[in-house]
């Protein structure tokens, strides 16, 4: 899920930096807010992840209680529902999207398209298992980095051949997965190299959301980019 989440802030960032570089088109306010919107979004499942982890650690130690257990659960559920209104935010914004680049929302597909995207998988994935490491982490940088590009850059994502490598890339995941943190300690199976992973991953998401908020405080000003914050905090 980090990886996933990383990937996401470097395409924004890519076609969003980009096109505040160049010249932008009359809907720039709109499509500002957007985006705010949803660098603020990511910056929350930082958040959440880096307490998922914590609590991770908890759990593959020596003694781990019920309550670390629940609050990893509740918390874990509270992830995927933001996952999940993250990716219909984004897929909503299609027409928006558009007026940045074309290209914008075809190269998010891979990761927030409603049938076949990553996230999407992922949210199917914790629904299976709470605790497993595949629901934690997921799929490596490397894999998840494969296959958005194997997905292109079409309008449209091809979904059977993107769905069928998806699954073949979770299958080899959970062919060697920790089916429940839990039991780490007992069995002498440690994750810490996958937790540092995971914390790189957030830490490259922090990066991108940081450069996405400089991009856009320099185009609009510090008074509408403030303006912005306000609007858009609950």
């Amino acid at each position: 899920m980090f990886e996933l989440v990383a990937k996401l802030a470097e395409i924004l960032s890519s076609h969003w930096v980009r096109f505040l570089d160049g010249r932008r088109s009359g809907r720039d306010a709109e499509v500002a807010a957007h985006i705010v919107g949803v660098v603020l979004a990511l910056q929350e499942l930082c958040v959440r992840g880096e307490r998922l982890l914590v609590l991770a650690e908890e759990l593959a130690g020596d003694s781990p209680g019920p309550r670390t257990s629940a609050e990893f659960e509740g918390v874990l559920a509270e992830q995927v529902r933001e996952v999940g209104a993250l990716r219909l935010k984004l897929s909503d914004a299609k027409p928006l999207l558009a007026t940045v680049d074309p290209l914008f929302y075809p190269e998010l597909a891979p990761v927030v398209d409603q049938k076949s995207g990553l996230l999407t998988r992922w949210a199917r994935q914790a629904s299976l298992s709470a605790f497993s490491t595949t629901t934690l982490f997921f799929l490596p940088s490397r894999e998840v980095a494969s296959l958005v590009d194997k997905a292109g850059g079409g309008a449209e994502l091809d979904r059977g051949p993107y769905a069928h490598a998806v699954a073949e890339g979770v299958r080899a995941v959970r062919a060697r997965e920790l089916r429940d943190l839990r039991t780490a300690a007992a069995k002498g199976t440690g994750i810490h190299a996958e937790i540092a992973a995971a914390r790189a991953g957030l830490a490259r998401t922090k990066d991108f959301c940081a450069t996405l908020l400089r991009a856009t405080e320099t185009a609009v000003g510090p008074e509408a980019m403030t303006r912005l914050r306000r609007e858009l905090l609950p």
